[in-house]
């Protein structure tokens, strides 16, 4: 979703959904050069009640065109995209969603009844899937997140990555406060860099009084940013950094 992966779903679930798939999706190749041979996106659209039938050959082709493009720059081999109508689980007000099972596995959602539908997907999916495919490699490598500190290098990174890839805009998930804020929610977060058992749901949607929806999305980009601005390097090129060298300093 999203940003990152599906950006409503419960961590609880999440985790049991990345542990399954994690041994089934992994595979032995580097992900810190592209691959020579062509990426490969997998898509299955699951839409039985033909929902959003109209707008399947887009999804299909989007999702195509944008992993061949992620592929010249991080190593995406072969993913498998499932593709399905899931209104509660799309990102707020996006019409669309992202969610990564593992480094071989993404979910993408899809509202039908979104407004101009065929718009947001044009405007919006390539950055989902750009977002979801650096999650992807990125798993291959340091592997899933789980401590605060892993899920904000994960989240800053992917968001990096589409900005980079694509030229799109910075989008909302990673605006959730002004920059001049980042030292406020920075001191917030410092006492549970290190735990695996901080709250998700409070940091990522909102659910601690004390933080805006979508806080964690904001200052993994500002700390990923923060370190871009002082190594030169892509988000392409730090997949595979391990998430404490994005550790601020004290």
């Amino acid at each position: 979703m999203a940003p990152g992966f599906d950006m409503r779903r419960s961590i609880s679930s999440a985790v049991v959904a990345y542990v399954v798939l994690l041994t089934a999706a992994c595979d032995d190749f580097s992900p810190t050069e592209p691959r020579s041979s062509q990426p490969a996106a997998r898509v299955v659209i699951n839409d039985p009640a033909g929902a959003f039938a109209q707008h399947h050959a887009a999804l299909r082709s989007l999702i195509e065109e944008t992993t061949a493009t992620a592929g010249s720059a991080i190593s995406v081999d072969v993913v498998s995209f499932d593709v399905r109508a899931d209104p509660v689980f799309t990102i707020r007000d996006y019409g669309i969603g992202g969610f990564t099972l593992g480094p071989g596995r993404i979910e993408i959602l899809v509202d039908p009844a979104y407004p101009n539908l065929g718009t947001a997907l044009q405007q919006r999916l390539p950055l989902v899937v750009a977002h979801e495919l650096h999650h992807a490699v990125r798993w291959r490598g340091p592997g899933r997140p789980f401590t605060l500190l892993e899920w904000l290098a994960f989240e800053g990174l992917a968001d990096h990555f589409a900005i980079e890839l694509l030229g799109t805009p910075l989008q909302p998930w990673s605006q959730a406060f002004h920059e001049s804020e980042t030292d406020f929610y920075l001191d917030l977060a410092r006492p549970d860099f290190d735990s695996a058992a901080f709250d998700y749901q409070g940091w990522f949607f909102g659910a601690d009084p004390r933080l805006p929806y979508w806080a964690g999305y904001t200052l993994g980009f500002h700390m990923v940013a923060d370190y871009q601005a002082r190594t030169g390097r892509s988000a392409a090129a730090l997949v595979n950094t391990p998430a404490d060298a994005f550790r601020p300093p004290p």
